[in-house]
């Protein structure tokens, strides 16, 4: 009978046990010389972690490159006022500055295997200041896409270094949620100061702002880490030598699935933002006070973000990120009836940005090997780059306002593929409502 009951014991430990060395459970550290607890890429290279005056000196250079999505909706305004191009080239216009990012932070990761930090951000800050500056200069039609795809890709090194810094930290959903916060935050002030002081701005000045914006940012370089090696923070020496880390595996069903949530959850709110210039002015909000309503929705996200950094993630993600989206989109409702509210555009702000957090949470949850979880920044940007692209292309010529309407549309598509429990039936929805369609024929 104790020798049952020892069984008995030993098995349930022994389950315990490999339930926690499960992938994602049990991740353990290693020690280097010293006794000092280390993982993830700058431990590789420099032997040391980055300190948080360095990551957070590398969130700042971040941020600021990104300073264009804040001011976005006034500048592509101020390109069509300025006959520089086409509402219905907008979408093309805002995809092939992100592609331009997206393809900058690729190129960053396998850049800092061979250059220091400071070498790389020194040429990437160089790289957004004289294209925005030389754009002041010689911004023609023909050469507003060069240019805009030339700042886009130094702004790109700028977010790989931040990424990279943030990779090779300990808390890195802290450090995640501060940049999150940084950008807007930042792209808030800088708006704010265009309401302030220039409540009309040309193409031009809105461009002169950021190139000098992307000149201040050489005071940070000495501030910089030194060395960031490859790999991500979850690696082990046992992984990286045997080539068994779990982020070489492919993602399984849920993990895609929720990766095409996150593309059409993303791309669908870049889509309203991205118009929202040309929409306001399509409905005679004058200048000055368009500015001020983009500001207040970025306060808004500055605070949705913050709301995002104090709420963990718990096995209410799914719920929380229902709610929130329907909060996003009855603020967005009520801002398209209202264009001159600015609380209707700061409620988009908060639960636009409350919401996007949890997508990442849900994520890792869905998909316990978290193999998915690499590929989420290009699904985020593939969705940026796509849909407002696509939305625009079909109904930017009929109605500014449809852009919006089909990106609210892509919102609610991208909850219901999420929380439904079995999307198979969305897509038997659709072929039986194009048998109706050729029946009626």
């Amino acid at each position: 009978m104790k020798a049952q009951k020892n069984r008995y014991i030993f098995t349930i430990l022994d389950r315990r046990w490999k339930a926690a060395c499960r992938p994602g459970r049990y991740r353990p550290r290693y020690r280097a010389k010293g006794g000092a607890r280390m993982s993830g890429p700058a431990s590789e290279a420099s032997g040391v972690l980055p300190r948080p005056a360095q990551t957070a000196t590398s969130i700042i250079l971040g941020s600021l490159a990104l300073l264009i999505f804040g001011i976005q909706p006034l500048l592509y305004a101020a390109f069509v006022g300025e006959s520089l191009i086409e509402p219905d080239r907008l979408g093309l216009l805002s995809a092939a500055e992100v592609i331009a990012i997206a393809i900058g932070s690729s190129l960053a990761i396998p850049a800092l295997k061979h250059a220091s930090v400071m070498t790389i951000a020194g040429m990437a800050v160089l790289l957004v200041a004289a294209a925005n500056y030389f754009q002041t200069l010689y911004g023609s039609a023909d050469m507003l896409f060069a240019f805009r795809m030339v700042a886009g890709l130094g702004s790109g090194f700028l977010v790989g270094i931040a990424g990279m810094a943030i990779a090779a930290t300990r808390r890195v959903g802290q450090w995640a949620a501060a940049y999150l916060l940084a950008q807007a935050t930042s792209q808030f002030l800088h708006l704010q100061c265009f309401a302030l002081f220039w409540p009309a701005p040309t193409s031009k000045e809105l461009l002169l702002s950021l190139a000098i914006a992307g000149a201040a940012m050489l005071a940070g370089l000495p501030f910089l880490p030194r060395r960031l090696g490859a790999g991500t923070a979850t690696e082990t020496p046992t992984e990286t030598e045997t080539g068994s880390d779990r982020g070489t595996t492919r993602p399984d069903a849920m993990g895609i699935r929720w990766l095409a949530v996150m593309f059409l959850f993303v791309g669908g709110v870049l889509t309203i933002w991205a118009y929202a210039g040309v929409w306001l002015e399509s409905e005679n909000v004058s200048a000055p006070a368009a500015a001020t309503i983009l500001s207040s929705s970025l306060a808004g996200q500055a605070v949705g973000a913050f709301a995002a950094c104090l709420i963990p993630s718990s096995r209410h993600d799914r719920l929380r990120l229902a709610a929130t989206t329907l909060l996003l989109l009855l603020s967005a409702g009520a801002w398209f009836a209202w264009p001159g509210s600015a609380i209707a555009a700061a409620g988009f702000g908060i639960w636009w940005l409350s919401s996007v957090p949890v997508l990442s949470s849900i994520l890792s949850d869905a998909d316990p090997r978290r193999a998915a979880l690499p590929y989420a920044p290009a699904a985020q940007l593939a969705g940026i780059a796509i849909i407002p692209t696509i939305a625009g292309f079909l109904f930017a010529a009929r109605d500014v306002e449809l852009v919006l309407v089909s990106g609210c549309a892509a919102i609610a598509l991208g909850l219901l593929l999420g929380l439904a429990r079995r999307p198979r039936w969305i897509a038997a929805w659709f072929k039986e409502a194009l048998r109706g369609a050729g029946g009626d024929r």
